[in-house]
């Protein structure tokens, strides 16, 4: 294998490495933005959570203002129960006040019902609230680790790329016009072996010519279908 080609493999395994990372990159980040946007989610139900828990409470003393209405009311009949001077009037004044506390029972009713479903919605909120706490903590702990884990990533990164220049001062001009054109339309791979007469990159057969120039190792050789540059490996050669 001549010395061209074997710049160029040296590249393209630094730069597949440099895309990799690149991806670790942007996947490590988006575990973060993923906590954050759950954590987010979460404090939106709590914030409905807390209007159902106002919005119940403010029910209940509404009822029970109503209930309070109706023991002054229930009082006052009893009042002039007590003065009235016929069977009549202290009849109807009677039932008056059975139709009263027949309604207070019903209202009571209402408001405990009421009262059990704020407890309930209370529970849920406190619940919720902790576990957003929770949550909150596992974030914190995620984004040292991944903050961690991106330091650990540029300084590969930074290494790669002073490796790569290096790699990119001894190739020829020609050699690295042609790698850095394939790179940017053959998803990085711009470079690739041939076993038994056929391309690694698209899997089409090549020409004994092409072959024949492959083995002369004179000059770049490209395969006919894909357009990437072709080697052999030393097993190949034979």
């Amino acid at each position: 294998m001549n010395e061209r080609i074997a710049v160029l493999r040296n590249l393209q395994s630094i730069d597949t490495k440099l895309k990799r990372l690149e991806g670790d990159k942007l996947y490590r980040s988006y575990d973060v933005q993923k906590k954050q946007n759950q954590i987010q989610q979460e404090r939106e139900k709590l914030s409905k959570i807390s209007e159902e828990v106002k919005t119940a409470q403010k029910d209940i003393n509404i009822k029970e203002l109503d209930l309070r209405s109706i023991e002054a009311d229930i009082n006052k009949l009893r009042i002039q129960m007590n003065q009235v001077k016929t069977n009549k009037e202290y009849s109807a004044m009677k039932t008056e006040i059975g139709g009263k506390e027949a309604d207070k029972s019903v209202l009571e009713d209402e408001i405990l019902r009421m009262m059990e479903k704020y407890e309930e919605t209370q529970g849920r909120y406190k619940s919720s609230e902790k576990e957003i706490q929770q949550e909150e903590l596992e974030l914190k702990d995620l984004q040292k680790r991944v903050e961690d884990d991106l330091q650990l990533i540029e300084d590969e990164i930074t290494k790669l790329k002073k490796k790569r220049s290096e790699y990119t001062a001894l190739a020829d001009s020609e050699a690295l016009q042609h790698y850095s054109r394939l790179v940017g339309h053959k998803d990085a791979v711009a470079i690739v072996n041939v076993v038994n007469k056929v391309c690694q990159g698209c899997f089409m057969s090549i020409t004994s010519q092409t072959l024949n120039q492959l083995l002369s190792g004179k000059d770049l050789t490209f395969c006919h279908s894909c357009g990437r540059i072709l080697y052999l490996d030393n097993s190949n050669e034979e």
